[in-house]
């Protein structure tokens, strides 16, 4: 059984050394205070006194001074440094120079095991393995601070893999490219996006559409978070990845380079996928092979498509989601982290998405009469109703075929989404009822117009009280439903029956009016057009005069 090893007792041989001083200053030291200390350390008195000296000559502090051994000199480190941690290497250059020598001692050097013990208690395990395999194997041994988790969309990551796994693609053999983001609270991936190439700024923002929007395919996780973690790559530092966030205010965190630690969400992820997906799949690119080198690549045949390794892929990440059980998160899976967290979610409508970047489509196409037909599916919305005929360019999102965007082509003016029909849809009777309406709304309309211009159109005549002929009036007087209508030109007026001053003219068989000869009394004559006779002037009582 091997020897324990000697604690330090270093502190506890200061505190007592200071008390012991402490005695000795104000005169209560005796010698049963030192038998008694050294008793405690299985030390003599003698060497309690010495400690006593060795405190007094350093300021009342208790300081051990190390034995004569060697200690690790610049020339040492160099030498171990250029031998890339080799300490045998080292040893024998720095004999050779001299190095080693035993002072006071000539013709004797120290030996390797003292040399090796000298490196390992003045270098971190961590120093030696930079020294040995340079800044990827030193930061295996540092140790990093646990991040709160805080609640749901508090902060997401987002990385790109290069998946370890060759697929095939119109008879090439590649390697795909993965963009996702995770939330960093419930381990949950929100949205993902495959390219067979490297990713670009339209990857990164088709993932963030993908993760932002939630309900049907998209599933329960998404909303916009508070901050988005990424690395320093170009793409994502690009203009419009940042505009794009910042529309939504949602901020966006630039982590220092090579320090993946600070991501460990995402990056546990990429591990995970590459453990317990891409291992088990055909061209894996780091299968253990009998021979050295590389694996070799399967023929092209035995490759799955790049289809169907995306089809695996969101197979993957939807048990991930909702079968996969992490320590870390009390043994529920992300959806039930997820669930278990009532923060409120800030969600973004998809009418606002649109300014995303999404894949647009090779040519432009018209609206027919059941919609617009694209990639061999048929998609409608009720905004279409009365646009057939209409050229629109259309833009969707890689993966995810349930909805399209169209714009105008020519002036890129978002127009509306439009929705596969076909398949099941809890929204699409809803949908239906919408198209039905809008319908009887664009016909009630079309007829109330008609109607409108059809009234002020239709002739109408004069009313007259004779034999002239009617003149016809303006469509703009006949018009009722007009609020302020425009008085009647005078040409139309002109030739109207004007009201007589006397009924010396009006027609035979109308009855007059018999009038008073003397007018009653403190009452003045009448001057109206009734009296038959025409008065000229009134007499100073104001009657009427002949």
């Amino acid at each position: 059984m091997a020897a324990q090893p000697t604690p330090d007792t270093r502190p506890q041989r200061q505190a007592a050394i200071s008390n012991l001083l402490h005695l000795q200053q104000t005169g209560k030291l005796t010698t049963d205070d030192k038998r008694l200390v050294a008793r405690a350390f299985g030390r003599s008195t003698k060497t309690i006194d010495r400690w006593i000296e060795n405190a007094l000559s350093h300021d009342g502090t208790y300081t051990p001074q190390p034995r004569d051994c060697l200690r690790l000199t610049p020339q040492i480190h160099d030498a171990l440094a250029r031998w890339c941690g080799n300490t045998a290497a080292a040893y024998r250059e720095l004999a050779d120079e001299g190095h080693l020598d035993i002072p006071g001692k000539p013709g004797r050097r120290y030996s390797y095991a003292t040399l090796h013990r000298t490196i390992t208690r003045e270098l971190d395990p961590g120093h030696l393995a930079g020294l040995k395999g340079g800044e990827t194997a030193r930061r295996r041994y540092d140790v990093h601070n646990t991040r709160e988790r805080g609640n749901r969309n508090d902060a997401w990551e987002g990385d790109h893999k290069t998946a370890d796994v060759h697929v095939g693609l119109n008879n090439e053999v590649i390697c795909p490219h993965i963009t996702w983001f995770a939330e960093a609270a419930t381990d949950a991936i929100c949205g993902v996006a495959i390219t067979p190439h490297s990713p670009s700024r339209e990857a990164i923002l088709v993932a963030l559409r993908s993760a932002i929007l939630r309900g049907r395919h998209h599933g329960p996780f998404g909303g916009a978070p508070t901050l988005i973690r990424i690395d320093r790559g170009k793409d994502f530092l690009c203009e419009t990845v940042e505009e794009a966030l910042a529309a939504f205010c949602i901020r966006r965190v630039d982590l220092p380079p090579r320090h993946p630690e600070l991501k460990g969400t995402i990056e546990a992820i990429n591990d995970a996928v590459k453990d317990t997906l891409f291992a088990g799949l055909p061209g894996y690119t780091e299968r253990p092979t009998t021979k050295p080198g590389r694996s070799k690549r399967p023929p092209i045949e035995d490759l799955l498509t790049f289809e169907q390794f995306v089809g695996l892929l969101l197979k993957w990440v939807r048990w991930w989601n909702y079968e996969h059980k992490i320590r870390n998160l009390g043994n529920k899976t992300p959806a039930q982290a997820w669930e278990d967290d009532l923060t409120i979610i800030r969600d973004i409508p998809p009418e606002a998405l649109h300014t995303f970047t999404l894949e647009p489509a090779r040519k432009t196409f018209i609206i027919q009469g059941n919609g617009v037909h694209w990639d061999n599916k048929i998609y409608l919305d009720a905004w279409m109703n009365g646009c057939v005929g209409k050229k629109v360019a259309v833009r969707f999102m890689p993966h995810h075929d349930q909805r399209i965007e169209l714009t105008d082509p020519k002036t890129s003016t978002y127009l509306g989404p439009g929705f596969k029909q076909g398949v099941p849809d809890p929204d699409a009777e809803q949908r239906r009822h919408e198209l039905f309406r809008t319908r009887k709304r664009s016909a009630a309309a079309l007829r109330r117009r008609l109607e409108k211009t059809e009234a002020s159109l239709r002739k109408r005549y004069s009313a007259v009280t004779d034999t002239t002929p009617p003149v016809l009036l303006s469509p703009t007087i006949a018009n009722l439903s007009t609020p302020h209508p425009k008085p009647p030109p005078q040409d139309a007026l002109r030739d109207l029956p004007q009201p007589t001053t006397s009924w010396e003219t009006a027609p035979d068989g109308i009855p007059r009016p018999q009038l008073p000869t003397q007018p009653a009394a403190n009452l003045p004559a009448p001057t109206s057009s009734w009296d038959t006779t025409p008065t000229t002037d009134k007499d100073a009582d104001g009657h009427a005069r002949p």
